[in-house]
């Protein structure tokens, strides 16, 4: 394949697969990322997808990390900054933050955000932009209402494994037994900081312990590794990583996705409150699922498995195989 960067979405059975490749070392970039936000956006108000795949097509890899070239290109601006402010450098970059983050706000209108980037090229605000995208891309696949996959084809680090890790359900290939994949935050190894999720997404899957570990060691792990640590839902073979994903996804499309969307509203802000609390966010949810046509059909099902003399636990295997949404 060329070096020329590529978006491809493809929808069936109401499973969309958004496959990117960004060739020149698979390395993350703002162009990538914009696309991606783009293409997710559209998917996200689709009412026949229900599950979004995310992949890389090319073997060996799903994103290597965020590109470093371009990284020190839209920071050197600020780096005169640094010694210039002094104490106030962390504050007048945190409202150089908040003023990209507003900004982003009119990228859907082409013209005006044209301008935008035109008239902050070569400034600090350069790379405020392109970092409030990135994490912008991040927190899209973490709240969305649609069961967000990462096919996980090869080596994953950086920004990869915090892109993946806002997903709500990794698959990995194991790759070559002399030479297998791996997963990391390796920041620190390249004397940077986790800066779009990782270390409070390894803090809430793995605990504090495990994600100082990962996070200050910048230490890689292999697909079994992460899978026993509990980053991944499965581990798979290169061969087996499409149809295992393609599976999975197909067993979310058969769920409610008013359900599946709520569950993980509820899971992401729980986390936060008091018990007492969570259970006040989950209330009104529950009532509206249990008043949609899927709740009905499957209370039926039910009722007629019982009828046929079915155990409970053979009605639920039945289940696994019926979507719910007709």
């Amino acid at each position: 394949m060329s070096g020329e960067r590529r978006i491809n979405v493809s929808v069936d059975e109401h499973i969309a697969t958004l496959c990117f490749s960004h060739p020149d070392g698979h390395y993350m970039v703002g162009e990538t990322i914009n696309a991606l936000h783009a293409a997710f956006t559209v998917l996200e108000k689709r009412d026949d997808v229900r599950v979004i795949i995310l992949a890389n097509p090319e073997p060996g890899v799903f994103i290597t990390h965020y590109s470093l070239d371009e990284i020190q290109r839209v920071t050197t601006p600020t780096l005169g900054l640094r010694s210039l402010l002094g104490r106030w450098f962390l504050p007048a970059v945190s409202v150089t933050m908040s003023l990209a983050r507003l900004l982003i706000r009119v990228d859907a209108m082409r013209p005006l955000r044209g301008l935008i980037d035109r008239l902050a090229r070569g400034t600090p605000l350069e790379g405020a932009l392109v970092y409030a995208r990135a994490n912008r891309f991040v927190l899209q696949v973490r709240r969305s209402a649609k069961p967000v996959i990462a096919a996980i084809s090869g080596n994953t680090q950086g920004y990869g494994m915090e892109l993946s890790l806002a997903c709500d359900f990794r698959l990995m290939a194991r790759g070559p037994a002399d030479e297998p994949y791996h997963l990391g935050q390796i920041e620190s190894l390249v004397g940077l900081v986790p800066g779009s999720g990782g270390m409070h997404s390894l803090t809430r899957l793995i605990g504090e312990s495990k994600a100082l570990e990962l996070s200050m060691l910048g230490r890689r792990l292999t697909a079994d590794e992460a899978e026993k640590m509990g980053l991944l839902y499965q581990a798979v073979d290169e061969a087996e990583l499409e149809a295992a994903s393609k599976a999975l996804a197909t067993r979310l499309a058969r769920r409610s996705p008013l359900a599946l969307g709520y569950i993980k509203h509820c899971v992401h802000t729980g986390q936060n409150l008091r018990f007492a609390d969570a259970l006040k966010t989950d209330e009104p949810r529950f009532m509206d699922t249990a008043c949609t046509q899927q709740a009905r059909v499957a209370h039926g099902w039910q009722r007629d498995a019982q009828a046929q003399g079915k155990t409970v636990n053979q009605a639920f295997d039945e289940h696994e195989l019926i979507d719910l949404n007709g």
